[in-house]
């Protein structure tokens, strides 16, 4: 799976803000992990649809 324009969008985003330390992306789910410096959401999953979530609650919503 390829990402979506939204998920490059907000990508770029961070990237252009400097607010990205680390992403990865996921071609068998189609998430997009990433961490910024925010103490808020500094670990947190795009899903192909644009949405942003904390990594614990994909990880939350996945074990059920």
């Amino acid at each position: 799976m390829e990402p979506s324009d939204e998920q490059y969008l907000i990508i770029n985003a961070l990237d252009t803000l400097g607010l990205l330390n680390y992403q990865l992306y996921d071609r068998d789910t189609g998430n997009w992990y990433i961490e910024t410096p925010s103490t808020n959401l500094s670990r947190a999953v795009i899903t192909p649809t644009g949405e942003i979530y904390p990594t614990n609650w994909v990880q939350d919503y996945d074990t059920n």
